[in-house]
């Protein structure tokens, strides 16, 4: 079965589009990226196990884990043998994209079925076909891949809003990306290749939809960048598939600002808040 036809079952079975980031922040000096009393692989898993029943999938953030090292990675690898037996779908959010040969080895490491493999990865294409082709040859083989299209970040207009000859910069990519899935559309009407739309950007989300009709649309930004549940669901078909939603600060930190609460609880609190905003500004639409 097709990644993008496995996520949108999940969604309907858990009448959910949201996905928890897995995001271990690094200590800073106020505040440690781990909670006191917990390893690295007991929050992100305990966090995970807690928030199961409303997600449909995880995000982790490869950064946070290769920073800290061989520990690290093995945490990331902990995470997603967690989600496995959970029933959550993965994502590894890794941003990969280099020539080609590179490129297939970061297919195999994290589309494989390796320590890192998961169900899908987000992929950089600045360097055009030669990088994302290597992963999208992992779809049929039941992968999803999410290309950047339109990022969350505050200066990602900087390159990607630039004017081409007729439409600006990632609207162009955005047709690239539906034209690459374009083979791998499965009964849901959705695609496995999908798209990386930020829910900062409302309007552009709202024309990314237009863009990309059968792409599967991962939206981070919501929370803690700044994104509302009426933005993010603006990437959702009319039968409310096609969108998943991601947060990860302000649920797996939820407890920074729940006194007495423990982290994973918190973070679950959290995450079924979520789940009811995005619910509900669908329903409103």
């Amino acid at each position: 079965m097709y990644f993008a036809d496995r996520l949108a079952d999940a969604s309907r079975q858990k009448h959910s589009v949201a996905i928890l980031g897995v995001d271990p922040q690094l200590d800073t000096p106020t505040t440690p990226g781990i909670p006191a009393g917990y390893t690295l692989t007991q929050f992100c898993c305990e966090t995970i196990e807690a928030c199961a029943p409303w997600i449909v999938a995880i995000k982790p953030q490869l950064a946070f884990f290769e920073a800290r090292g061989v520990d690290g990675m093995q945490a990331f690898a902990e995470a997603l043998r967690t989600a496995r037996r959970l029933g959550l779908l993965t994502i590894a959010d890794a941003k990969r994209g280099d020539i080609g040969s590179t490129s297939a080895a970061y297919a195999e490491a994290f589309l494989g079925d390796g320590d890192f493999a998961s169900d899908a990865v987000t992929v950089n294409p600045y360097q055009g076909a030669d990088a994302t082709m290597p992963f999208i040859a992992k779809v049929p083989k039941g992968r999803g891949v999410f290309i950047l299209v339109k990022t969350s970040n505050p200066a990602s207009g900087e390159f990607q809003d630039l004017p081409s000859p007729d439409r600006r910069l990632w609207e162009k990519i955005a047709e690239r990306v539906e034209g690459w899935g374009g083979d791998f559309v499965g009964t849901s009407g959705l695609s496995s290749v999908g798209a990386v739309v930020g829910a900062t950007y409302p309007a552009d989300l709202k024309r990314a939809r237009e863009l990309l009709p059968h792409a599967t649309i991962l939206v981070p930004g919501y929370g803690a960048q700044g994104g509302a549940a009426s933005d993010a669901v603006a990437a959702a078909r009319a039968d409310g598939l096609g969108a998943i939603v991601s947060a990860s600060r302000s649920v797996m930190y939820a407890y920074l600002k729940a006194p007495g609460k423990k982290p994973p609880q918190a973070a679950a609190d959290a995450i079924v808040s979520m789940r009811s905003a995005l619910n509900d500004a669908l329903a409103a639409r």
